[in-house]
């Protein structure tokens, strides 16, 4: 992967954690979770593209999102293009499989 990667490749803790379901509260760098640089998710500017599609969403803290919301995190993603688009479709496929068991996942910020 270009842009995420998983916990075993992870090197540090500047990371965004896409964390599949309802987060528990307590844990953080699942096996499952996929993850997201921070300088990656800056220098895409995907905090204003999550913030767009997710009002809700904080960079910093624990943000739920839907099916319906990262539907639009997509759709903002496809009119932006290059870079970013590249992006979100490398996490989509871990979104996907995801939602056939989850009703939501979570991103858990730094």
């Amino acid at each position: 992967m270009e842009y995420f990667c998983t916990e075993k490749e992870r090197k540090g803790t500047c990371y965004h954690e896409f964390y599949k379901g309802e987060w528990d509260g307590r844990s953080f760098w699942r096996e499952d979770s996929l993850l997201l640089h921070d300088d990656v998710c800056t220098g895409l500017k995907l905090h204003e593209l999550f913030a767009a599609a997710v009002p809700e969403y904080e960079s910093y803290g624990n943000t739920a999102v839907t099916r319906e919301a990262w539907e639009k995190v997509c759709l903002l993603a496809r009119e932006t293009g290059a870079e970013v688009l590249d992006a979100i479709m490398e996490a989509d496929e871990w979104v996907q499989q995801n939602f056939e068991t989850e009703d939501v996942f979570y991103i858990l910020g730094l």
